[in-house]
């Protein structure tokens, strides 16, 4: 049955009773003439004409099969041309390639075909490509993208934006809307908007995503897309640029200039009341108390310039100023910052010890002092009288470990966390009255991430603290 698929029967039975009617008349006229002539008698003549209507009948078939046959294979050829997928297995290639010896009165035709066949493959092959290409950059682009219809079916999507906003038995939904994906009634009216007034849209959005199950922010860019020659929209394109981390520095530089203006107003604000004080006290000759006041604004002072030179090397390390590397010798550097604490120690009745005896290694001499006074002058600081603190050096495999051990009452555990973050404090109040500044472990941290190494605490409620260091061995 393959071979009368699409016959062009019409053509077929007008040319079968065109050629009967035409052949019968023919004969019927020629039997005619010779029955005038030769008085044939009835019965030959009749079984003439009956046989001759048979014969007719064959010779009219064959010859409208062979007149309709090239017409057959043509309306094929031009099926498999417009549809391959459907209609291709109706022609064998061999068959096709025959069809250009056979087809004398309707080869222009056939020309025709062959010449839009080759265009429409050049163009499907050029159509394929830019697809490749324009699917490889939308997936290649780090921002969320999709393309929805007038009526907010979704119809392109890229990796990215399924990762972040399209549930795994959604991806191959044959019918997905915005909606479905993303339900947020700004994102919605964003897209209602660009939809109905052709203009982009822009505006900041949090949603939640599957990625982390935690809600992000994104700067959400909705734009038309607009036939070339009538203007009109057919739809529209939306991207969605993950500012989530953009956010936390913000947030991190706003908190920042928070903490560091409130420590600075601080002693500044005390120093202004207490100098006030004695100006009134001079001008009324009451200077009894003059040395306690200047004393306590001497004490302002000194913690403004500890907390500027601790913020002036804050900024430093975050600049990735160069480490000046050298031999140094750990015992001999934490002789020299015994020496510097003996006062302040001897002050509190704190005793301090320090233990091991590990090779010379390659860092930073400053840097390593400062991480081990920072270490060290907390300890003195936040301890209670009568304790004790160890600085004890270690060696490992392939790094140098420095501990700061105190007996004092310990970090509660829910503050070990953020216990190296700036300005961070456990108890504000009392940070203060010991004179810390709140950023001696942030400082510490940034030391030791720009030696290669690591700094972390074991604490409890009542249970000292440990402060390791960690340094890599570098030759």
């Amino acid at each position: 049955m393959k071979r009368f698929v699409r016959f062009p029967w019409r053509v077929y039975w007008k040319f079968f009773f065109t050629q009967l009617v035409a052949f019968n008349i023919v004969f019927v006229a020629i039997i005619s003439i010779i029955d005038v002539r030769y008085r044939v008698r009835p019965f030959v003549y009749n079984e003439a004409l009956l046989n001759f209507f048979l014969f007719s009948l064959i010779v009219a078939a064959l010859t409208s099969y062979r007149f309709a046959r090239p017409i057959h294979r043509m309306i094929l050829k031009a099926l498999r041309i417009s549809s391959k997928r459907t209609y291709g297995s109706l022609v064998d290639p061999q068959e096709d390639d025959l069809l250009d010896d056979e087809v004398d009165d309707i080869s222009e035709l056939d020309v025709a075909l062959n010449h839009i066949h080759r265009k429409m493959k050049k163009r499907k092959a050029q159509y394929l490509q830019a697809q490749e290409e324009s699917q490889a950059f939308m997936s290649a682009v780090a921002e969320g993208l999709v393309s929805v219809s007038l009526d907010e079916k979704i119809l392109y999507f890229n990796s990215q934006f399924a990762a972040q906003f399209i549930s795994p038995n959604s991806v191959n939904s044959t019918v997905l809307r915005l909606k479905d994906a993303i339900r947020s009634s700004d994102v919605l009216e964003g897209f209602s908007k660009t939809i109905q007034e052709g203009k982009v849209q822009r505006f900041t959005v949090k949603l939640p995503t599957l990625v982390d199950n935690q809600p992000r922010y994104f700067a959400v860019s909705v734009n038309p897309i607009r036939n070339e020659k009538t203007k009109n929209i057919y739809g529209v394109v939306g991207i969605f640029h993950d500012i989530t981390e953009l956010k936390k520095v913000e947030q991190i530089r706003i908190d920042f200039v928070g903490n560091a203006s409130h420590e600075l107003r601080t002693p500044l604000t005390s120093i202004k009341g207490y100098v006030d004080t004695l100006k009134e006290d001079v001008k009324t000759g009451q200077i009894q108390q003059a040395g306690k006041f200047l004393d306590i604004v001497s004490r302002n002072i000194d913690r403004l310039m500890d907390l500027v030179n601790d913020l002036l090397s804050l900024s430093t390390l975050e600049s990735h100023a160069e480490l000046k590397l050298e031999m140094i010798h750990p015992l001999q550097v934490s002789e020299h910052i015994l020496a510097e604490m003996a006062v302040l120690a001897a002050e509190k009745n704190i005793a301090i010890r320090v233990i091991g005896d590990v090779p010379p290694f390659m860092a930073d001499a400053h840097k390593v002092e400062q991480v081990l006074r920072n270490l060290v002058s907390n300890a003195i600081k936040f301890i209670p009288s009568g304790k004790t603190v160890q600085i004890r050096w270690e060696a490992g495999k392939d790094a140098i470990i420095l501990r700061v051990i105190d007996d004092g009452q310990g970090i509660p555990e829910e503050h070990l966390d953020r216990l190296f973050e700036r300005f961070y404090r456990i108890d504000k109040g009392r940070t203060r009255d010991a004179g810390g500044t709140g950023l001696g472990l942030a400082i510490v941290k940034h030391i030791m991430q720009s030696h290669g190494g690591t700094v972390s605490v074991k604490s409890g409620r009542d249970k000292g603290c440990e402060f390791i260091c960690t340094f890599p061995l570098k030759t």
